[in-house]
């Protein structure tokens, strides 16, 4: 009985091994995940500018277009 008890333990142990194991999997790939959000957000953010101002570049050369347009 008392061996029985012991393989029933180590059993037991396997398990929380692998699943504690494969928490430090997840964990580490919410980690990962995490850093490539804020690389991305970088992105985004250099784009946005960029974006806006190619958008205050056309409004600028539409005025001037107009400008032309009425000077004629």
């Amino acid at each position: 009985m008392i061996s029985k008890n012991f393989e029933i333990s180590v059993g037991n142990i396997i398990w929380i091994v692998g699943v504690i194991f494969t928490m430090g999997i997840a964990y580490s790939q919410i980690g990962q995940l995490e850093e490539d959000i804020v690389v991305l957000e970088r992105r985004l953010e250099k784009k946005i500018k960029v974006i806006n101002e190619n958008d205050d570049k056309i409004n600028e050369l539409e005025k001037e277009i107009a400008k032309l347009k009425g000077c004629k």
